[in-house]
């Protein structure tokens, strides 16, 4: 599971990783569990959150993603 924090405002996105099969289909990446997300802890206008998911799917924080590889 991975733990990020965000404040009002701050997003994360969900894509699919490099090594990921094209083919893959949908039902595939969630036949063992859906994604599931958690509010572990809210502390004033921040909320933790915790991120099961495909090992195959990649979770980043928004303002990694639009860093790019």
């Amino acid at each position: 599971m991975l733990i990020l924090s965000r404040r009002p405002g701050e997003a994360l996105q969900i894509f699919p990783g490099p090594h990921l099969n094209p083919d893959t289909t949908v039902a595939t990446l969630f036949s063992p569990a859906p994604i599931e997300v958690i509010v572990t802890r809210v502390s004033g206008m921040q909320v933790r959150l915790g991120i099961s998911t495909h090992p195959h799917l990649i979770v980043l924080r928004s303002e990694l993603a639009r860093l790019g590889p």
